[in-house]
This record gives structure tokens, C-alpha cells and sequence, in this order.
């Protein structure tokens, strides 16, 4: 159309008057239907026009309706035309002049009301729908343009009422009332009710380019005068990086997040068990993308770097913008996954869907555990996390605990993971690693069964008890192995049988050593000490305790000697079970005989001889005591 005819020139004059017009609507229709298909040479001005006009308002559902009627015949029209005019020989395909076609249409939807636009990007991809059988097979992903538009437009229309900006809704017009919300979700239900996950799904893949995005940045660093670590500003990662960051997908990646949660949430009030494959569907495309960018992460130089005087100025720019997707990344993650794991809390315990909300945990577990290297840098998954992080973590460690068979699992394989990465321990991505694995297990210790603990738990935590190099990892360390104390005792409160158990009675020695070790100044604290040895208290472990306690005798300095053998004095005197109490005495004995220093001997002798009386029947002699060694103790008193 080279000229504008008078059905162009009274369409444009009703969309340009306000809602006194007094054209009818199915008039209206029929004009938007003929020339966006017909008009040349581009619908991009004419569909701004559409979606700019005040006619729309107030919203109604006939309103909405007629806009996306019109946009679903609109395509119709558009592929009579095509066919009619496909004549010649190196003509366009019809896909190819489809696509742009409605990217000319899209473009032209850009900067209008959300919900205008949500209906019109409905009709549009429902009229596509209603086409695709006149395509070739192999060329019917035209409808990919439409499907991504649909999907952001609709995620901007809820994140415009879900929004928590006060100041922002006291501005908005009439029309954004709970009733536009609702036939904004009338308007998408008709087009977006069986494939919105998927096409949300598919739209955060885009975003993040399936996880794929460092990719090149191993090939990418090289070192640059007395910077270790350069990145050239032409390299493959800084495009990738720029193409990442500037993509539509990602300028609205919180909302399509948003939009995502909420269906997943909905999803699984309504329809749980159609909704659990889905949303293990999606959970599983997550935890792919975070393998992959663990996967590209790791091998780099970056993953070591522990300060910014290593990096040249071009490669901090770059690496501020990688941590920033990294970071969007990890909220995404936890704003989706979050969402259906609170929903299915609430799905009733009889439920056969329950069945499998433990491998979903799993899965959620795993994808965070890839991006561990991340979230230490918010403080760790644990305590220190940030409440959503913290939130999504103790839940996804309180569905998998529900599943005993599951949790072992789970405990054994992570710790098998941490295991294969020794050799790197001092290694910053490793030691975060090992912080997410050791605060999770902490969090399973009372669902794990003994062989668990002994074979894979302990063996995980041995390393870290006495190194406090990294100081996170050191504490999640003392806090599974007291986590192990805690379960022990309260399942020998709720249990008659004394059965079980025999491996954490047998470490209690060695714990209550390792405490020890670790009460110099930068490890444990004060208060960390106190709390740890209150754990080790109990009828069965106060007894090992007290032998711990007194072979730490000959390392205790005389001028602490009375402050320490006071207290294991009145701990004799004090014990009834005749046997454990000749077992004191005689480790005791032993320690001052074999292993105590010549100057604190003399005050050990003199203070045996004081008991040896009391203890007569059951204790040495000081000559015992004094055995082999020229021991001169006449110049002393004995008190």
C-alpha cells in the first residue's frame, strides 16, 4: 500500500481519539487486521500506533479481546498475502518473511502499556500457533520471536503489580487496578497455559546462554607486565560477557525470575502432579547451567585470584562484569527454586507426589553447591548467609531429610566429590566447595546412619579440624563433629537399647584433644570452646573425658599444675563406679610416672604422696612413682 486510503486514514483517526469514539470496535478490528497485514513497507508504525492508543482504555476484557482477535487474524491475513505474492522464483520463504514481519510488529510494540502489549503479543503468537501447519517442519521456529516477547511482556505486567515501590504505585493510572491484573492473566492463560514454564525456561537459558558464557575464558587470560592476569578488551569473553549483559533477555531477567517462581508456585498448589516433572524439568536445566559454569570457572586463574592487584585494569573491568552475571545468576537460581520448594511444604503428607520431593531437594543442593565459588562471597550458605540464601538452603536440607535412603546418599556423594579435589585444598574454589558440602552434612547428621558418619563424614572433616586457614571451612568442620555429639546423645535419651553409637564414643579422646590444640589464640574462641566441650558431656563421655583430660597432664606447664589436678582429684573421689575410677587412677599414675618433666615431677611427687593414703588400696607408692629416676625430693615439705 504506497498511499494511505480512507480505511488507513480512519483507523489511524480512531486510535488517535480517546474513548468517545464512535467507531465501533469490531470496526476497529477489521481495519487493524487488513493493513497490518497489507501495509508496506513495514507494520512497525502502525503497531506503535495500535499500542499507544487511548481507545483501550479503561481496560475491559472485550477491549483486550479485540486486540488480540485482531493480531491472531492479522497472521492469517499475513499468510494469504505472502502466498499470493511467493511467486517468483528467489523469493523469500514464508518462515523468513514471517519472522520479519512480526519482529517489524514487535518492534513497534516496544515502549507501550504491558498489558496492551501482553494482548497483542497473545493474539500474535495464537495466530502463529494456528499457521504452523501450512510451515515445513524443519522451518517452524518461527514462532520463537513471538514465544520470547510473550514471555517478557507478561513477566513486565507482574512485575508492574507485584511491585513493592510504594512511592511508584501512587503514580499509576486507574487503569492498573487487581481487575487489569486479572484479564491480564485471562488475556496470557489463552496462550501461555501448557508451554509457560517451558518458554520461561527456554528465555533464562537465552539469558545465560545455557551456562556457556565463560566458555572462552580460559583461552582469554594472559598476563601482561606485572600483572599476572590480563584480559584483552577484544578477547572472545569480553564479547561474550557484553553480548550476555546486553541482551533483552537479560535487561529483564528479575522479572522473568519472578514471573518463573510464580508459575512454579501456582503450578504446584493446583496441578502438583502434573507440575513436579515440569519443575524437575526446570530444576534440572538450572543445575546445567550452574555444572557449566562451574565446569569453565574452575580451571581459570580467576578462580585463585585472591585480590585485585593481581588483575590488570582491563581484565577488572571484564571480571566486575562476570561476577556481576554470576551473581544474577545465583538470585535467579534462588528466587525459582525457592518458590516451588515452599510450595510443596505445603502439599498434603499422603500425597504419592511427596515421593519424589527429595530428589527435587537434590537437585536444588547440587546447583547451589556449583555455584559455591559465588556464594562465598556472600558469607557462606550457612549462618552467614543472606536470608533468601539462607532460606532456600535449610529448606531444600529439611525436604531431603525427610528421606532417610536419600540423605545418606546425598552425604555420601558430596563428600566423595570434596574428596577428589584434596590436592587443591588451599585453593579458594576449593575451600568454598568444601564450606557448602561440610554445612550441609551438618544439617543431615541426625537422618545419617553410623557407617555414613564414620566413612564418609568424618573422613571429610578430619583435615579441616586443626587447619584455620580458611576459617569457614575450619568451623563448619567442628560443627558437623559436634552436630555428631548432639545426634548421638539425643537418640540414647529416646532409645532403651545402648547398641550404636560405638564410633562416637571411641573419638571422643581424640575431639576433646583436637580442642585443646585449637584453643590458641585465631582458632576457636573462648565461647566456641565452652560450647564444644558442654557437647562432649554426657554419662558415657564424661568418663573418656576425664581420661583425655588427665593425659593432657605432662603438656600443662607447674605453674597451671593445681589449677588442673584439683579438679581431677575431686573427680575421683567423686566417681562411684569402682572400676572407671581405678581406671583413672591408674592413667593417671601412668602419665606422672612416664610422661611428666622432671620440675613438674617434684610438685607431682609431693602432691601423690599427699592422696596416696586416701587412694591406699587402689594407688602407687611415690618410690612407684619415682621408678627409675634419681629423683631428689628430702629438701621438699610435703603439704
Amino acid at each position: 500500500m504506497a498511499t494511505p486510503d480512507r480505511g488507513h486514514t480512519l483507523l489511524l483517526s480512531s486510535l488517535g481519539r480517546s474513548n468517545t469514539t464512535k467507531t465501533p470496535l469490531s470496526t476497529i478490528q477489521a481495519l487493524i487486521v487488513h493493513y497490518l497485514a497489507n501495509i508496506h513497507p513495514s507494520p512497525t508504525p502502525l503497531a506503535a500506533t495500535i499500542v499507544s492508543s487511548p481507545i483501550f482504555l479503561p481496560f475491559s476484557h472485550s477491549k483486550l479481546e479485540v486486540l488480540s482477535t485482531s493480531f491472531r487474524h492479522a497472521v492469517h491475513a499475513k499468510l494469504q498475502a505472502l502466498k499470493a505474492d511467493s511467486s517468483g522464483l528467489f523469493s523469500p520463504s514464508l518462515d523468513t518473511q514471517l519472522n520479519v514481519w512480526s519482529l517489524a510488529i514487535f518492534q513497534g510494540l516496544e515502549g507501550g502499556h504491558a498489558i496492551v502489549r501482553l494482548a497483542c503479543c497473545s493474539g500474535l503468537l495464537l495466530g502463529l500457533e494456528d499457521i504452523l501447519q501450512h510451515l515445513p517442519v524443519k522451518k517452524r521456529d518461527v514462532m520463537g520471536i513471538a514465544e520470547d516477547e510473550l514471555v517478557m511482556t507478561f513477566a513486565d505486567v507482574i512485575d508492574q503489580f507485584s511491585t513493592s515501590d510504594k512511592w511508584g504505585k501512587e503514580f499509576h493510572s486507574a487503569a492498573e487496578s487487581a481487575d487489569a491484573l486479572a484479564l491480564s492473566l485471562i488475556i496470557a492463560s489463552q496462550s501461555l497455559l501448557l508451554h509457560l514454564l517451558g518458554l520461561i525456561m527456554r528465555t533464562i537459558e537465552d539469558a545465560f546462554d545455557d551456562g556457556r558464557f565463560l566458555s572462552s575464558l580460559q583461552s582469554s587470560l594472559c598476563s601482561k607486565a606485572e600483572f599476572k592476569i590480563h584480559i584483552p578488551a577484544d578477547s572472545p569473553i569480553s564479547k561474550s560477557i557484553k553480548n550476555v549483559s546486553n541482551s533483552t533477555s537479560m535487561a529483564h531477567i528479575s522479572s522473568i525470575s519472578k514471573l518463573c517462581a510464580r508459575t512454579v508456585s501456582l503450578f504446584v498448589d493446583h496441578r502438583p502432579n502434573v507440575a513436579l516433572p515440569l519443575i524437575s524439568e526446570a530444576y534440572q536445566k538450572l543445575n546445567s547451567i550452574t555444572a557449566h559454569v562451574e565446569t569453565d570457572w574452575f580451571p581459570t586463574s580467576l578462580s585463585g585470584a585472591t585480590g585485585q592487584s593481581l588483575l590488570s585494569p582491563d581484565a577488572r573491568e571484564i571480571t566486575t562484569a562476570i561476577w556481576a552475571t554470576l551473581k544474577t545468576l545465583l538470585f535467579s537460581v534462588i528466587m525459582i527454586t525457592e518458590a516451588g520448594l515452599s510450595a510443596l511444604v505445603y502439599i498434603p503428607s499422603n500425597s504419592a507426589v511427596l515421593q519424589s520431593t527429595s530428589t527435587l531437594a537434590v537437585i536444588v543442593l547440587q546447583a547451589l553447591s556449583h555455584l559455591s565459588f559465588v556464594i562465598a562471597q556472600f558469607g557462606g550458605a550457612g549462618h552467614g548467609a543472606f536470608d533468601e540464601l539462607k532460606k532456600l538452603f535449610y529448606l531444600a536440607l529439611d525436604v531431603l531429610a525427610s528421606d532417610v535412603i536419600e540423605s545418606n546418599k546425598y552425604a555420601r556423594h558430596i563428600c566423595d566429590v570434596e574428596s577428589g579435589l584434596e590436592p587443591s585444598r588451599a585453593h579458594p574454589f576449593y575451600q568454598a566447595k568444601k564450606a557448602f558440602a561440610l554445612s550441609a552434612i551438618e544439617q543431615l547428621i541426625p537422618v545419617l546412619n553410623e557407617s555414613t558418619i564414620q566413612e564418609f563424614v568424618f573422613t571429610a572433616c578430619l583435615p579441616h579440624l586443626s587447619d584455620a586457614s580458611h576459617h569457614e571451612t575450619f568451623e563448619s568442620a567442628h560443627s558437623v563433629v559436634l552436630a555428631t555429639f548432639a545426634s548421638h546423645a539425643q537418640k540414647a535419651r529416646e532409645s532403651t537399647s545402648q547398641q550404636g553409637g560405638g564410633f562416637t564414643r571411641d573419638i571422643v579422646p581424640f575431639y576433646a584433644n583436637c580442642l585443646i590444640d585449637n584453643s590458641v589464640q585465631g582458632r576457636l574462641s573462648t565461647l566456641q570452646l565452652r560450647l564444644a566441650f558442654a557437647a562432649l558431656h554426657d554419662d558415657e563421655r564424661h568418663h573418656r573425658l576425664h581420661l583425655t583430660l588427665i593425659s593432657c597432664v605432662p603438656s600443662v606447664p607447674l605453674c597451671l599444675l593445681p589449677g588442673l589436678l584439683d579438679p581431677i582429684r575431686s573427680y575421683i573421689d567423686r566417681a562411684h563406679d569402682e572400676k572407671k575410677r581405678q581406671e583413672l587412677i591408674d592413667a593417671l599414675f601412668a602419665e606422672i610416672k612416664e610422661r611428666v618433666g622432671d620440675r613438674e615431677k617434684e610438685y607431682m611427687v609431693r602432691w601423690w604422696g599427699d592422696l596416696r593414703m586416701k587412694w591406699a588400696h587402689t594407688g602407687p607408692s611415690r618410690e612407684e612413682i619415682q621408678g627409675g629416676h634419681s629423683l631428689d625430693t628430702e629438701g621438699f615439705a610435703y603439704k
